[in-house]
């Protein structure tokens, strides 16, 4: 997935989950990005040598930010007989890669909101947007 900025400095400062919603605060470079993903399913945050095997594609070099097509969480999910997010709905799995993180995402959002701001505001605390929808 396309991103503005790319760098292999990549910090996770804050997760946030909140009425369905994660935001992810991170400093990149020294930039701060919030990037929210709403109409979640679920989420899930290993260390990045929990990833080893994925490592050659998946490099900060390469960007910080991935849209998963095959592969994934989500197929790994898929095979569970009680996983039932995939048969109900047609979720997209996104993954945040940072130097000590991995945190991969289940939505039901074409992408997630990205917002650029300066460090000081992201490490404040902002409440997400309540998710007015039904399920």
């Amino acid at each position: 997935m396309a991103v503005e900025r790319l760098g292999d400095n990549v910090r996770l400062l804050s997760l946030q989950y909140q009425d369905h919603a994660l935001k992810l605060s991170l400093n990149i470079e020294g930039q701060c990005c919030e990037l929210t993903f709403e109409k979640l399913l679920g989420f899930r945050m290993l260390d990045e040598g929990d990833l080893l095997e994925y490592w050659a594609e998946l490099s900060l070099s390469n960007g910080w930010l991935y849209e998963v097509s095959e592969g994934g969480w989500l197929e790994q999910e898929s095979l569970r007989s009680g996983f039932m997010a995939s048969s109900h709905h047609a979720p997209r799995e996104f993954l945040v890669v940072t130097e000590k993180e991995c945190i991969s995402v289940l939505t039901l959002a074409l992408q997630p909101q990205v917002c650029w701001c300066d460090c000081q505001q992201a490490m404040e605390y902002t409440p997400l947007p309540s998710d007015t929808s039904t399920h």
